[in-house]
C-alpha cells in the first residue's frame, strides 16, 4: 500500500480521547478481559507512523516456547511502506496467570535482515492483576498515582548472548480508543519502560486486546477484530537449525527433536532465529492442509539431509528415481497449505520459498522470508517451486 493510500486511512483514525474519570477507577480492577488469549483470533492492524504499513495478527494456543508448554503464540505478519525496510515477521509467546500476563519471548528480525530469537528465563511482566489505574485530574495535568510494577527480566538472545534488564510498567489510567475497528470505552493504558531508553504505550480493551500502541519509532490502531465461530486448526512451530560445517539446514515441528537439538545431541547444529508455523500432522479439518511427507537422504550415499514436499506426486518419484538412496521417514509429518498453479497462497496463509543447494551433498531450505530466500539464491542455490518467485509450500497464519 502507497503512502497517499495510507494517508487517507488515517484520516479515520482517531489520538485516544480525553480520560473519562475524575477520581480513579474506584479501585482495584481485573485485567483478565484486557489481553484475551483467543485460539484463532485475528487482528489486522494499520500503522500512522513507521517503516510498516499494515500487520495481521493471529492467536494459537498450546504452544511451546523457552521450555515451557501451554503458551499461546501472537504471530505477526506485517507489511512494509514502500520506502523502507522492515520487519516482516514476529512471534511473541503469552500466557495467562492469576497475578496476570507474562511474555516469554519470541523470534523476530531487524529491518536489517537480522534474524533473532529471544527466550526468557525470567518471563516479564506485561500485565499486572488485579491493577488500579491512575487518575486523570484534567486540564492537561495527566495522570496522577498511576499503579507500577517492576521486575529483572533475563534470557538468552542468539545475537547477543545473556542479557538482563529491568522493565517497569505503568497503569496510567482508563480511556476511550477510537479506531477504525470502532470506539473501546475504558482502556487499559499502560506504559512500558524497559531497559535503558525503550519506552512504549499501550491500550487494552476489555475483551479484545490491544487496540493501539505507540513509541518513538511506530504507532498502530486496530483496524478489524475476527473471533473464529469453529475451533481452528491446530498449528504448531517449525524450528530451524544450520550447520555450518555442512552447510546443511534442517526444520522440525517435533517438540523431541527440537529438545534434542538445543541440548547438543547432534553436534555442530545452532538455531537460526527462523522458522514457520505448520499444522499439526492429526489435524485433518482443514481438507486444504496437505500431509508433507519427509525423507532422508542416507550418508552411505553421501547425502545425510532431510527433504520435505507437500506433493504426493514428488514425495512417490523421488523413492521411485532413487529408492536406495532416500529412505521415507513419514508420509505426514505435518501438514501445510499449497499454492495454486501461479504460486498464490489462499488467505490466511503465507508462502514458503524452498530453494535446492545443487550440490553432491543435496540439501534444501525452507523458509517464509523472502531476502533470506533471494540471498541463497545469491549464494548459488536453485529455487524450486511454482510461481514467480517460485513457492514450494503455504505455512498457516
Amino acid at each position: 500500500m502507497n503512502k497517499l493510500a495510507l494517508a487517507a486511512l488515517f484520516a479515520f483514525a482517531t489520538t485516544v480521547s480525553s480520560a473519562q474519570m475524575m477520581g480513579g477507577p474506584g479501585g482495584p480492577m481485573s485485567t483478565a478481559a484486557y489481553f484475551p488469549l483467543v485460539d484463532g483470533a485475528r487482528y489486522e492492524y494499520m500503522f500512522l507512523r513507521g517503516a510498516n504499513s499494515t500487520a495481521t495478527a493471529v492467536m494459537h494456543t498450546g504452544q511451546a516456547w523457552a521450555g515451557m508448554t501451554g503458551l499461546t503464540a501472537l504471530h505477526m505478519n506485517l507489511e512494509c511502506t514502500d520506502d523502507a525496510p522492515c520487519t516482516v515477521d514476529r512471534e511473541d509467546f503469552y500466557a495467562m496467570g492469576s497475578d496476570g500476563v507474562r511474555w516469554y519471548g519470541g523470534s523476530s528480525s531487524t529491518p536489517e535482515g537480522a534474524h533473532y530469537m529471544m527466550s526468557l528465563t525470567s518471563p516479564e511482566w506485561l500485565i499486572k492483576n488485579p491493577v488500579t489505574p491512575g487518575t486523570m485530574m484534567g486540564g492537561g495535568m495527566g495522570y496522577q498515582n498511576a499503579e507500577q510494577w517492576q521486575m529483572s527480566v533475563s534470557g538468552m538472545n542468539t545475537m547477543m548472548g545473556t542479557v538482563a534488564y529491568l522493565s517497569m510498567y505503568q497503569a496510567m489510567g482508563l480511556e476511550t480508543v477510537v479506531t477504525p475497528a470502532g470506539t473501546f470505552a475504558n482502556c487499559l493504558f499502560v506504559r512500558e519502560k524497559r531497559g535503558s531508553g525503550y519506552e512504549r504505550d499501550v491500550w487494552y480493551a476489555p475483551g479484545v486486546g490491544m487496540v493501539r500502541w505507540s513509541d518513538a519509532n511506530e504507532e498502530a490502531v486496530l483496524v478489524t477484530m475476527h473471533t473464529p465461530t469453529e475451533p481452528p486448526v491446530k498449528v504448531s512451530y517449525a524450528v530451524e537449525f544450520h550447520h555450518a560445517g555442512l552447510d546443511h539446514y534442517f526444520i522440525t515441528a517435533n517438540a523431541a527433536e527440537i529438545a534434542e537439538m538445543d541440548g547438543g545431541r547432534f553436534a555442530g547444529w545452532q538455531r537460526t532465529g527462523l522458522g514457520f508455523r505448520v499444522v499439526d500432522a492429526a489435524d485433518t479439518r482443514s481438507s486444504a492442509a496437505v500431509p508433507v511427507c519427509r525423507l532422508y537422504g542416507r550418508p552411505e550415499y553421501g547425502l545425510d539431509t532431510h527433504f520435505y514436499t507437500g506433493s504426493a506426486g514428488e514425495c512417490a518419484s523421488v523413492q521411485q528415481q532413487w529408492p536406495d538412496q532416500w529412505l521415507l521417514e513419514s508420509a505426514n509429518v505435518f501438514r501445510m497449505f499449497m499454492p495454486d498453479a501461479a504460486g498464490n497462497c489462499s488467505t490466511g496463509s503465507l508462502p514458503i520459498y524452498r530453494s535446492w543447494n545443487g550440490r553432491t551433498d543435496s540439501n534444501h531450505r525452507f523458509t517464509g522470508d523472502a531476502s533470506v530466500h533471494r540471498s541463497m539464491m545469491a549464494r548459488g542455490s536453485v529455487a524450486e517451486g511454482v510461481g514467480n518467485p517460485p513457492v514450494g509450500m503455504c505455512s498457516p497464519l
